[in-house]
């Protein structure tokens, strides 16, 4: 349908009820026209010109927010920012106007905006004021994606959890509830929670067929790639993609493209995942960037992609602003780390390690510790940072991460070659189990070459290794501190890690140097310094 074939002009007034429903029906079918033309922008505005005239009533107002944040839903962020901001510069009532706000903060919190704090502090006061139901949805999805964003799952559950979505009241955004509800559970590792909340979304609203549902459904594929149901999660997102419909946003159209990418390159068909990808190569300016962040994290794999198009680098410049994509799939993280590592590029692999480790703070759960130690032992190439991530993924149902740690233990070069190859056999053997032929066959290709290693590398087990000369650089300069006299805390302050990293890498020091305690690690430290000079 060509611009010239409708406008964007308000309708005129009716008088009867009955005309009102149909000024809807024709006011909703201008607003879908404009949104499918390229103008979501105009859509919105259609729509909030007509909240503005407020002809018929709370019904009629509710319908017209209701289908405004349908179509916000279903635009690029920078279009629907756009859109919702030109609204609010109509004369609109106070609960109109207060939901809207909460729709704005709510798009910036997912898409971390640096401003969504404040936004969302003037979308409470709107609310407060007003006292909307709808307002009130919106305000706490703001508030629970500030949280996701910044990888605090626990606060994001807690907001969440006050919302209702079975209440009449919350009907209209009763789906949206759902998802970022399963999203919070991927991301704390309860993965049948998460399957459990997908698959209550059966009312009408919830149908794959409308936006907030067809999240749902790229939630769940996301779901069976974590769990390492692989087969099952590309036949789901290719049916998706493939059904035709037109109100996939461009949220869930990138989650489905990552999903596919994926699996095929798991299974090892590299041509047909880079086919699936290409579309989401191009440089995309921040917010609409963020949508394909998780495609970018499944891209990097591929150096055949990400060294020419500096991948690498654009994912990693968008999570610092939100580690959202990071959370409902485990192996991101720790992949994003070992491409950097593979390219040489150290920074970018501190600043993702930096992010697990947030998270693992933030999010105190057995899944992210373990993500947090395989990322640290990547980075800092220890063996005994991997096996702790090997042993605390083995805790949880992340088969295809647990598959990864355990290739990532069996390609470290200083471990005992029997040690090796028994990781390298079982990553091999559990990719096999998961249905990801491609990683197998690296496994496989690992046990080969460990098969062949005629010398006996020495053990970080055996006494001869259990000195200080083993420790990691950044395990030295723990070290260093807290027999010094520092605190845990106060040497994370002046390290720039987290908490959590130093209490980490004390562990690992402990084990490395075979002792129990501080003052033995004191005494440790002043040998050390006395045989060095």
């Amino acid at each position: 349908m060509s611009e010239s074939s409708f406008n964007a002009e308000p309708l005129p007034a009716d008088d009867t009820a009955g005309d009102a429903e149909q000024r809807r029906h024709r006011l909703f079918a201008v607003a879908d026209q404009l949104r499918l033309a390229g103008r979501g922008t105009e859509a919105l505005r259609v729509l909030a010109a007509e909240i503005a005239a407020d002809r018929s009533g709370d019904r009629h107002r509710a319908e017209l927010l209701g289908r405004l944040a349908q179509i916000a839903a279903l635009e690029q962020p920078s279009v629907a920012l756009a859109g919702l901001r030109g609204a609010l510069r109509q004369s609109l009532d106070a609960r109109s106007r207060s939901t809207l706000l909460a729709m704005v903060a709510a798009i910036a919190a997912r898409t971390g905006h640096l401003d969504a704090d404040a936004l969302l502090r003037d979308a409470g006061a709107a609310h407060a004021a007003s006292g909307d139901h709808s307002s009130a949805h919106h305000l706490a999805l703001g508030r629970a994606a500030r949280s996701l964003s910044h990888g605090d799952l626990p606060g994001a559950h807690a907001v969440l959890a006050a919302l209702d979505p079975d209440a009449w009241v919350a009907r209209r955004d009763a789906a949206s509830i759902r998802a970022e509800r399963a999203l919070v559970q991927l991301g704390l590792g309860r993965h049948e929670d998460a399957r459990s909340a997908t698959c209550h979304a059966s009312d009408e609203t919830a149908s794959p067929d409308t936006p907030a549902g067809s999240r749902l459904t790229a939630l769940d594929c996301l779901r069976m790639v974590a769990v390492g149901e692989l087969p099952e999660a590309a036949a789901l997102a290719v049916t998706t993609l493939g059904s035709g419909a037109v109100d996939i946003s461009p949220e869930v159209r990138a989650l489905l493209v990552a999903v596919i990418a994926e699996v095929r390159y798991r299974r090892g068909d590299h041509d047909a995942a880079r086919a699936v990808l290409g579309g989401c190569l191009t440089q995309q300016q921040w917010p609409d960037s963020t949508v394909w962040t998780a495609a970018l994290c499944v891209a990097v794999r591929d150096p055949a992609l990400s060294e020419p198009a500096g991948l690498l680098n654009r994912v990693v410049a968008d999570l610092h602003r939100s580690v959202r994509a990071l959370l409902p799939v485990p192996q991101f993280g720790p992949r994003l780390v070992r491409a950097a590592v593979a390219v040489g590029d150290a920074r970018a692999a501190r600043r993702v390690t930096e992010l697990v480790e947030l998270v693992a703070t933030r999010t105190p759960v057995p899944l992210w510790h373990a993500l947090a130690a395989q990322t640290r032992g990547l980075l800092d190439r220890d063996p005994d940072a991997l096996r702790s991530a090997v042993d605390g993924l083995r805790t949880t149902a992340a088969s295809p991460a647990l598959a990864d740690a355990l290739l990532d233990l069996a390609n470290d070069a200083r471990l005992r070659p029997a040690e090796a190859r028994d990781a390298a056999h079982e990553a091999a053997a559990l990719y096999a189990r998961i249905g990801a032929p491609g990683d197998q066959s690296t496994a496989d290709r690992r046990c080969v070459v460990l098969a062949a290693t005629g010398h006996r590398l020495p053990s970080v087990d055996e006494p001869l290794r259990r000195g200080l000369h083993t420790l990691t650089p950044a395990e030295e300069r723990v070290a260093e501190m807290l027999a010094a006299g520092a605190t845990k805390k106060e040497a994370a302050g002046s390290l720039f890690v987290s908490f959590h990293t130093v209490d980490t890498q004390l562990r690992s020091i402990y084990h490395k140097l075979g002792i129990h305690n501080r003052m033995q690690l004191v005494r440790a430290w002043d040998r050390y310094r006395a045989t060095t000079g």
